[in-house]
């Protein structure tokens, strides 16, 4: 009984997102309730109670491996639930403008639940269900604002595109399970041993379809057309959950693919992950470069941001796996924080002077200084300067892909960064330099404010302390790479029972991962033996 309880109990804080989703929408229904205008705080409120859940849940893996419920899902859960906790906050002060309010928070409620199942998939067809499930979610948010033509413009394109993405990524699909005679990835890993001669021309054109799915989700280029038209139409808050947690999401799911169902394959995928990185960095930083409106140019910026992510990721198909994963989990966190604050600001900006023109943000400085203040922390950490969370952020991605053998890629990525700085610093002139038009005090609502002020905080809380997010990171690293030893286990941190867990001294079972590489090692922190104890220090920063 004790182990059906442990097998089954991670699956809370996802159906309490169901309840939750439910629960809004008939709230909705009370003209007291919807009045107030509490659902965004409650739905807030519920999502950290759904992430201390998630936190405080055994490691499973029920329904034969179909999930995966282990360190890897639950770090990128927190992005999501910390994203959508934010964006609510943030979306308080929208409800009376779009005319919207239960429906809304239930659609990003299970929007979230979408991208938890990709994290937590443990198959390409569960991991599908999860990608549908956040799509369509995503649908009706980009539309909400149903007097706003671009608002419904963005919503069509992103429809037309996703539905033909959706049926390439099936295709792929098939395709490898054609070639590989399943879906679960434990079992395509051990099928690609055999795979030879004419089936490895099928397994490359269903893997191409299938990374073409992922990098259409993440919008790294070529499959990034539809970012900056649909960023620009839809709401504000809802571009900011698109452009961070949905992103999220995708590389969540691109991961658990490659690293587990293709991992003994990582010289077929690092070819197409190496092009998409170089692309996304190249073309993202060299459109913003000409850009003048700012949720367009936060648009390209997050092309060129998903192509810094792919530099770690192309870094896993050689050495220190887990270090790339610890990297990419670490900085689509601070991303999170840092791109949701962007536009946020987009947001205020339109609201006080009814464009979205970089040129509007003249003389910020003068209007609301505390505003324009959050407008430096974040467009200097998307730049990645110190000692901010972006600079962090970026020399853990690039340590991974250096260590991984990707040391042209980290170059561009240099070399890019300081493309970027470029257009950062026109953006913060007009904050900083420019005299305004208009001297009148910028309003700033009350949700929007205390959101920005999250934001802000966050980034420059995870710059200047990072030990504990990296950890984050290296728990996602040791979640998805090393093997268990039953389809239950316990945390880490809590006491091991024979029917859960062997205990911490015995020797790893056969087919588990070594010891990690983390950024300690690659920065010259000495290791003794193969294994350390769990209090060793090896991040980043001795702190």
């Amino acid at each position: 009984m004790t182990n059906y309880i442990d097998t089954y109990q991670p699956l809370i804080p996802y159906m309490l997102l169901v309840v939750l989703a439910l629960t809004v929408a008939l709230l909705d229904t009370v003209p007291a309730i919807r009045r107030a205008s509490i659902l965004g705080w409650l739905t807030a409120a519920a999502a950290l109670v759904v992430l201390a859940l998630d936190a405080t849940a055994p490691y499973s893996a029920p329904w034969q491996g179909i999930l995966r419920f282990d360190g890897y899902s639950r770090a990128f859960n927190a992005v999501f639930l910390v994203t959508l906790a934010v964006v609510c906050i943030a979306s308080v002060s929208e409800e009376k403008r779009l005319g919207f309010c239960g429906e809304y928070y239930a659609l990003l409620c299970l929007s979230t639940l979408g991208l938890m199942l990709m994290g937590a998939s443990g198959g390409l067809l569960a991991l599908y269900i999860g990608l549908e499930l956040s799509t369509l979610c995503l649908f009706a948010l980009i539309g909400f604002a149903k007097r706003e033509r671009r608002s419904a413009e963005a919503a069509l394109k992103m429809l037309i595109l996703s539905a033909v993405t959706s049926a390439v990524l099936l295709y792929g699909i098939s395709i490898l399970y054609g070639v590989l005679g399943s879906t679960q990835f434990d079992q395509m890993a051990a099928k690609l041993t055999t795979i030879s001669g004419e089936t490895r021309i099928a397994l490359w054109l269903g893997l191409a379809f299938v990374i073409g799915g992922f990098a259409f989700k993440i919008a790294a280029t070529p499959f990034h057309l539809w970012a900056p038209d649909v960023y620009e139409g839809a709401p504000a808050t809802v571009t900011a959950f698109l452009s961070t947690a949905s992103k999220a999401g995708g590389f969540a799911g691109l991961l658990r693919f490659l690293l587990l169902g293709l991992g003994g394959s990582s010289e077929t995928w690092g070819v197409l992950i190496i092009a998409l990185a170089a692309l996304s960095m190249v073309v993202g930083n060299l459109v913003a470069l000409v850009q003048t409106s700012l949720k367009r140019l936060l648009a390209y910026s997050g092309i060129a941001q998903a192509g810094y992510v792919l530099v770690a990721v192309a870094g896993a198909s050689g050495e220190g796996r887990g270090m790339s994963v610890g990297a990419t989990l670490f900085y689509l966190f601070l991303y999170a924080f840092t791109n949701v604050g962007g536009f946020l600001l987009a947001q205020v900006i339109i609201h006080a002077t009814g464009s979205d023109s970089i040129s509007a943000l003249r003389g910020l400085h003068r209007r609301s200084p505390m505003l324009a203040f959050a407008a430096l922390v974040t467009l200097f950490s998307l730049g990645g300067i110190p000692p901010l969370a972006g600079f962090v952020g970026k020399l853990y991605l690039f340590a991974a892909g250096w260590q991984g053998g990707q040391q042209i890629l980290v170059l561009i990525g240099a070399l890019t960064s300081v493309i970027a700085l470029y257009y950062y610093l026109m953006v913060a002139r007009q904050v900083y330099i420019n005299d305004p038009s208009d001297d009148r005090r910028m309003p700033v609502s009350r949700p929007i404010g205390v959101a920005l002020a999250v934001c802000t905080l966050g980034t420059l809380v995870i710059g200047v302390y990072p030990r504990p997010w990296i950890t984050l990171g290296d728990m996602a690293a040791q979640g998805i790479l090393q093997t268990p030893a039953s389809s239950v286990r316990r945390r880490p941190d809590a006491p091991s029972t024979a029917s859960h867990a062997a205990p911490a001294s015995t020797a790893q079972p056969a087919g588990a991962q070594p010891a990690l590489p983390r950024i300690g090692e690659v920065c010259g922190t000495p290791q003794h033996g193969n294994a350390e104890p769990a209090s060793a220090d090896r991040s980043l920063f001795r702190l």
